[in-house]
């Protein structure tokens, strides 16, 4: 299949500055760039979208240069955006950066090791281009070859000098000419003649294009993927409340699971071509015996699955999928829980919040209060004359019952109030 029909096929193909680019990309050799400005100290969700579509381009032996924004971070991105962002200190900026710049090469070479896919790339920080050159360079480099009224052409200027009730920095209207000299000074630096980015940044991308063109008298390229989405229609990100980070001190391999176990049936074969480094035949495959039984929710866990695997790796899959028998699926729990290992333990524990007693023994009522599961003894009391209390999803019938450590299994007591809502609590030696 030709690279430009899989792209297609996969949903990963959005704008394009000219049918070239694709004949570029077929013959192998091409070197693009996609970046990111470092605002937080890791990537999310939706900046995985752009490293998924660049890892289907490295596939055909194209070289990309993964670009993380000191420079342009020190800025802010004005793109759909209605206010003006909070500036970063310096010392924060270049903190990010170096975590950013840390997850994409484990990320990078866990994929070329894991799934056996053999990719050139190398990374950049656009900091470099700018530390030396002064603002009347800049402005002689850069400046000259775009026009005021180019530039208040663009979307992510446009809307914001129209609304009467926003504006735009100089800063800011000042970014796209930095994003600009990026692509010009990696065509003439190391080659690169292709930019690959999301929609939202057309606008941008553009503008290096039209600066090569005039200054060098010379072609480029460029190639935009769509955003991904949520059922709202918004998109995955910091901004939008809705992100899911890369980094699994921030959210869990679990949590990242159940997020896309939640999926919307219309998502499941979108995020999967996207998302999935499987042929589109064995994805058709999953979305025909998906769509067989919906309720089952077979695409989902196919799609969770693949996520967590290609960010956390295989056996994040078995733990979360171990996590969710016992939050969720109300079958043989305890027998799960029998033959999880310590750090499918811990992950548990992380998960439902675990408490931790160094007491031989403990009255029902106080484990649970301590909990939080119930908000008192007497409301504990309550919800046993109810029959909503378990331990070891055993019903808890007597208020004067005592556990002890000798009532645990491997190690731990498994809370539960009514049918969801579980704690675990570990005793220490």
């Amino acid at each position: 299949m030709k690279l430009r029909e899989e792209r297609e096929q996969r949903g990963i193909i959005n704008q394009f500055s000219n049918e070239k680019v694709f004949e570029l990309l077929e013959k192998w050799g091409q070197k693009f760039y996609i970046w990111f400005d470092p605002s937080a100290d890791s990537l999310q969700i939706g900046n995985m979208f752009s490293v998924m579509a660049a890892i289907h381009l490295m596939k055909y032996g194209n070289k990309c240069y993964f670009l993380v924004g000191g420079a342009t971070g020190m800025i802010g991105d004005p793109s759909l955006k209605n206010a003006e962002r909070s500036f970063l200190s310096e010392e924060q900026l270049r903190h990010n950066e170096q975590a950013i710049y840390k997850q994409l090469k484990i990320f990078l070479e866990n994929i070329k090791k894991n799934y056996d896919i053999d990719f050139e790339y190398e990374m950049v920080d656009n900091y470099d281009f700018y530390k030396d050159m002064n603002y009347l360079k800049f402005l002689r480099e850069v400046g000259k070859y775009m026009t005021v009224n180019t530039m208040m052409a663009k979307e992510s200027v446009k809307k914001r000098i129209e609304d009467p009730e926003k504006s735009i920095t100089y800063a800011e209207f000042s970014y796209m000419l930095i994003q600009g000299y990026d692509f010009l000074y990696q065509f003439e630096n190391y080659g690169v003649n292709i930019q690959l980015w999301g929609s939202d940044q057309w606008g941008n991308v553009t503008t290096g294009i039209e600066i090569i063109r005039k200054k060098l008298d010379k072609d480029a390229y460029c190639l935009t993927i769509p955003l991904v989405t949520d059922s709202s229609g918004a998109k995955y990100g910091k901004s939008e409340g809705n992100a899911v980070w890369v980094d699994r001190k921030k959210n869990s391999p679990y949590f990242v699971y159940q997020f896309f176990m939640n999926a919307d049936d219309a998502l499941v074969e979108k995020l999967l071509k996207v998302f999935s480094l499987k042929s589109l035949e064995q994805i058709a495959t999953i979305v025909k015996k998906h769509m067989e039984k919906p309720e089952l929710r077979y695409g989902q866990k196919a799609l969770a699955s693949r996520v967590v695997e290609v960010l956390f790796w295989k056996d994040a899959v078995k733990q979360a999928d171990k996590i969710s028998k016992v939050l969720f699926s109300g079958e043989d729990i305890m027998e799960t829980i029998m033959w999880f290992d310590t750090g499918d333990l811990d992950a548990l524990a992380e998960e439902t919040w675990s408490i931790t007693f160094q007491e031989a023994e403990v009255k029902v009522l106080d484990i649970f209060t301590q909990s939080g599961l119930t908000s008192s003894n007497g409301d504990a009391k309550k919800m046993i004359v109810s029959g909503s209390l378990f331990i070891n999803e055993i019903k808890v019938e007597d208020p004067q019952m005592v556990v002890s450590k000798n009532d645990c299994i491997n190690s731990i007591l498994l809370l539960r109030k009514g049918k969801k809502q579980y704690k675990i609590v570990r005793y220490e030696a």
